[in-house]
């Protein structure tokens, strides 16, 4: 997508208008965003005990209770979207990603929650294009912020190829005394860098 983006005026922070944006989420090839649900909250356990995957989340082992109060918790919020990605032929889970503390008067939000199936690591690309697009299209949003644990090579590699800057880094920041890396990504830089990126998302296919 090129050229100017006209936007309308972000609705207030309100259950009622998170409720409609959650109506009308974007889908890619292979790939839709829906909103997190109760019955994700084991599959998410699952995922965030994974000794790989929860590597960089988390240092306790999270339980199906815990998950499911935060879960009860999101459910009051109206700075947080929180989305499943899943296929769109076989309806599996390809991972989970979220849009959290939603500052509505500048303009910002910052990526949470990534998880990326092992199954699905090939649509990681495609995930980020359906949040991204969710963000700068449809709520408007200014800047979109990531932080990056400095030891997770993987995920600030793939921050820098889908065109994320770094904007600072702070010193022993993460729990266990890593540095943190915040990356971030402006609405003016997005069309561009959509199209950097779009082969990326163009060559995986659900098989």
């Amino acid at each position: 997508m090129t050229g100017h983006m006209e936007l309308e005026p972000l609705e207030a922070g309100t259950l009622s208008a998170k409720a409609e944006n959650l109506k009308r989420l974007p889908q890619g090839n292979n790939l839709a965003l829906r909103e997190v649900r109760r019955e994700d909250s084991a599959q998410i356990v699952a995922w965030r005990n994974d000794p790989v995957l929860g590597k960089f989340l988390t240092r306790e082992t999270l339980t199906l209770a815990q998950q499911e109060r935060f879960f009860r918790d999101y459910q009051a919020r109206v700075d947080d979207y929180y989305f499943i990605a899943e296929f769109k032929r076989s309806r599996k889970p390809a991972g989970s990603i979220a849009l959290a503390n939603l500052d509505f008067a500048t303009r910002r939000g910052e990526v949470a929650r990534l998880i990326v199936d092992p199954g699905a690591r090939l649509f990681l690309a495609e995930m980020f294009d359906l949040l991204l697009a969710f963000a700068f299209l449809q709520l408007g949003l200014s800047v979109v912020r990531a932080s990056v644990q400095s030891k997770n090579v993987a995920s600030k590699n793939f921050h820098s190829r889908l065109g994320f800057q770094v904007e600072k880094i702070a010193p022993k920041a993460w729990w266990n005394g890593d540095d943190v890396i915040t990356f971030r990504m402006t609405r003016e830089d997005y069309p561009r860098l959509k199209q950097v990126w779009s082969a990326l998302v163009l060559d995986a296919r659900e098989d």
